[in-house]
C-alpha cells in the first residue's frame, strides 16, 4: 500500500513539475493531452477542454463545430438525452464521444455542453462534465485516489486555470469515504476580460464526478 501511494504521489509531482498553466489556442479543435483515466491525467483533460471551450473566446453559434475533438460528435441536447431530434433544444450543442449521455457517462468521457447565444441568453453558457469510475483504470483506486483527488482539487484548478477562489474555502478537511464541494472562481477569459466559473465536484468510493460551468464575464 505504501509503495502504491508513493507511486501515485510521484506521478502527481512529475505532472506538476512538467506542466505549466493549461493553455488552448482560440477556435482550434480541442486536443486532450493525456489518456482519459480516473486520475490527474483525466482531470487535466477536463481543464484543457474547459479553457478552450469556455474561456479562450466568447461562445458563438459556430464555435462547437470548430472545437470538436477528434473522434467526437456534435449533437443537440435532445439527441444527447433521448437519441432523437425533436426540436426541443434547438439552441444547444453537445460535444460528445458517443452521441448519447448515458453511454458518455458509462464510458467516463468528458462532455462539453454549450447553450448557444440567444436574445434571452446573449453570452450563451458553456460547461464540461466528467464522470468516471476508479475501477475503469485501477483495481484498488478507491482508497488512495478519493482523498488525493478531493484534497488537491482547488490547488489544481487554481494552478492550471490561473484562477482565484472567490467562494469561502473549506476550513476543515478530514478523511472520509465521500467528498462533495461547490466552489466559485474568477480567471481571465476572452483574452482581456475576467470571468467567473463554478466547480461542482464529488469524489467517493465509486469514482469522480466533476462539472465546471462558466458564469460569464464579471460585470463592473
Amino acid at each position: 500500500m505504501a509503495n502504491s501511494v508513493f507511486r501515485l504521489l510521484s506521478q502527481s509531482f512529475l505532472f506538476m513539475c512538467c506542466m505549466t498553466t493549461v493553455q488552448a489556442a482560440p477556435s482550434e479543435s480541442i486536443v486532450f493531452p493525456y489518456k482519459n483515466a480516473a486520475d490527474l491525467r483525466g482531470f487535466l483533460n477536463v481543464l484543457t477542454a474547459f479553457r478552450a471551450a469556455c474561456l479562450a473566446q466568447p461562445v458563438t453559434r459556430d464555435l462547437p463545430a470548430r472545437l470538436v475533438p477528434e473522434g467526437y460528435l456534435v449533437v443537440t441536447r435532445a439527441v444527447h438525452w433521448w437519441g432523437k431530434e425533436d426540436g426541443s433544444f434547438p439552441d444547444t450543442a453537445i460535444l460528445s464521444k458517443t452521441g448519447r449521455e448515458d453511454s458518455d457517462l458509462a464510458g467516463g468521457y468528458p462532455i462539453i455542453d454549450f447553450m448557444l447565444p440567444t436574445a434571452k441568453v446573449p453570452d450563451g453558457v458553456c460547461s464540461v462534465r466528467w464522470k468516471r469510475l476508479w475501477a475503469q483504470d485501477y483495481v484498488d483506486g478507491a482508497g488512495r485516489l478519493t482523498l488525493d483527488m478531493a484534497a488537491s482539487l482547488s490547488a489544481r484548478v487554481s494552478f492550471y486555470l490561473n484562477a482565484t477562489l472567490i467562494s469561502k474555502p473549506n476550513e476543515i478537511f478530514s478523511a472520509a469515504d465521500s467528498y462533495s464541494d461547490l466552489t466559485t472562481w474568477r480567471t481571465e477569459c476572452n483574452k482581456t476580460k475576467l470571468c467567473r466559473f463554478e466547480v461542482i465536484s464529488t469524489f467517493d468510493q465509486g469514482g469522480v464526478d466533476v462539472t465546471i460551468t462558466s458564469q460569464g464575464e464579471v460585470r463592473k
